[in-house]
C-alpha cells in the first residue's frame, strides 16, 4: 500500500511539473540591448500596480524570456530595471498584452522613435532621462510669478517635496564661476520685484518652460514670469517612480499639470561623437569632484565646459559641440507633459505635425510617458 501511495505522489508531482513547464505565461517580455542587439538576461522585470507590492518576474533561459503566468486584478504595469540601463516600462490599466519587446539604452545615451525638438542642422538624436524632478505648472493660471510660487511652496510642502533647492542654472551658478553675477538672487526662486509686472530682469536667473535660462532674451523663447519652470524634487533626494508615483498622482489631484524632464545632449554633427563622449567622462568626473547631489542639480549637465578639440583639428575642422548658450540657442531639457495624450511625432521634412493618439493613461504616471509613446508609435 505504501508502495503504491509513493507512486501515486510520483506520479502527481510530475503531472505538476509537466503542466507548470508547459504552462502558457499570461505575458512574455523580451529585453535588448539597444546598441549591440544582444539579449539582455540579467535584468529585474517586476510586474506593478498602484500601491501594489511588486512581483518578479521568472526568466526562460530557452525562450531568453522573462515571464509570468498570471496578472492579478489590480497590476497593470511591467516594469525593467538594470544597473547598466535606463529603466523601461509599459502600462495598460485595461490589460497588458500577451508580449512586450524593450530595448534598453546607456542612461546617459537614449534614443526614442520620436524627437522632442527638431532644428534643422542638428536634429537630436540623444537624452537623458531626470528621475528625480518633475516640473509642475497650473493651467490656466492669472497668478502672478510671487503668488503663483508662494501657492506652489505650500501646496509641495504638504507632499514632502521642495523646489529651492532644484533650479538647475541657479545651482551650476553656485557650483561653477560664471562671467556673469547675480548679486541680487539669493535663493533659486526669490521673491521677484517687478516692475512693469511682465519682464524678468537678467539679475535674476530662472528655468523657463522652453528649456533655456530667463538671461536668454532673444529669438522664440518666451521670458515672463509666466513662463518660469517650477521644477521639484523629494526632500529625501529619491527617485519618483516611472509608473504608479503616489505624489505625481496627488499633485495631478491638486489640478497641477505634472511634466517629466528629459536633458538635451546636444551634438552638431556624428563626427564630433568621439567628443561627445569625452565630455560624458568629464562631466562624470566634475559630478564626483563637486559631490553633486543627483536629486538637486541635472545629474548630467555642460557644467561651462569648453567646446572639445583634437589638436590635429584646430586648423583644420570648425566642426564643434553646439552648447546651448551658443548660436543656435538650443534647450538644455524638455517638459514632457503626463496629460498628454498624443505622440508628438515630428516630420522634419513636411511643413505639418503628425500625431498619433494613445489611450487614456494613469493620473500616476511620470517619465513612463516617454514608454507609452515609443510603443503606440510603434504599434502603428
Amino acid at each position: 500500500m505504501k508502495k503504491y501511495a509513493l507512486a501515486l505522489c510520483f506520479i502527481l508531482l510530475s503531472v505538476c511539473i509537466f503542466a507548470q513547464e508547459n504552462q502558457v505565461p499570461a505575458i512574455k517580455i523580451y529585453l535588448e540591448d539597444a546598441e549591440n542587439g544582444e539579449n539582455v538576461k540579467d535584468a529585474k522585470v517586476t510586474l506593478e500596480g498602484f500601491g501594489l507590492p511588486d512581483i518578479t518576474a521568472e526568466y526562460n533561459k530557452k525562450d531568453k524570456s522573462y515571464y509570468f503566468n498570471e496578472i492579478p486584478l489590480g497590476y497593470n504595469t511591467i516594469m525593467t530595471y538594470h544597473e547598466k540601463y535606463n529603466e523601461k516600462g509599459f502600462q495598460n490599466v485595461a490589460g497588458l498584452p500577451n508580449e512586450l519587446k524593450f530595448k534598453l539604452f546607456n542612461p546617459i545615451k537614449v534614443s526614442y522613435g520620436f524627437e522632442f525638438f527638431w532644428f534643422h542642422y542638428f536634429p537630436q538624436k540623444s537624452y537623458v532621462e531626470d528621475p528625480y524632478k518633475v516640473s509642475v505648472s497650473l493651467n490656466n493660471n492669472e497668478m502672478n510669478y510671487n503668488s503663483l510660487r508662494a501657492y506652489i511652496s505650500t501646496k509641495i510642502a504638504a507632499l514632502n517635496l521642495e523646489m529651492e533647492l532644484v533650479n538647475p542654472f541657479w545651482e551650476e551658478s553656485k557650483i561653477v564661476e560664471y562671467s556673469l553675477t547675480f548679486p541680487n538672487q539669493k535663493e533659486a526662486y526669490p521673491l521677484l520685484s517687478l516692475k512693469d509686472g511682465n519682464v524678468i530682469y537678467h539679475e535674476y536667473v530662472f528655468p523657463l518652460k522652453g528649456g533655456v535660462s530667463s538671461i536668454f532674451t532673444e529669438r522664440e523663447y518666451s521670458n515672463t514670469p509666466k513662463d518660469i519652470c517650477f521644477i521639484v524634487r523629494k526632500k529625501d533626494g529619491s527617485k519618483f517612480k516611472r509608473f504608479n508615483d503616489p505624489l505625481i498622482k496627488k499633485l495631478k489631484e491638486e489640478n497641477f499639470n505634472v511634466s517629466a524632464i528629459v536633458l538635451n545632449k546636444v551634438t552638431g554633427y556624428d563626427n564630433a561623437h568621439t567628443k561627445l563622449q569625452k565630455r560624458d567622462r568629464l562631466s562624470k568626473k566634475f559630478n564626483l569632484k563637486h559631490d553633486v547631489d543627483s536629486s538637486k542639480v541635472f545629474f548630467y549637465s555642460l557644467y561651462n565646459q569648453k567646446p572639445l578639440r583634437l589638436f590635429f583639428w584646430k586648423r583644420r575642422s570648425r566642426v564643434n559641440i553646439i552648447e546651448p548658450g551658443q548660436f543656435p540657442q538650443l534647450p538644455l531639457f524638455f517638459l514632457i507633459s503626463n496629460d498628454n495624450l498624443d505622440i508628438p511625432e515630428y516630420r522634419p521634412n513636411t511643413e505639418k505635425v503628425d500625431f498619433q493618439k494613445i489611450p487614456i493613461q494613469d493620473k500616476a504616471l511620470g517619465l513612463g510617458i516617454l514608454d507609452q509613446y515609443e510603443y503606440y508609435l510603434n504599434a502603428k
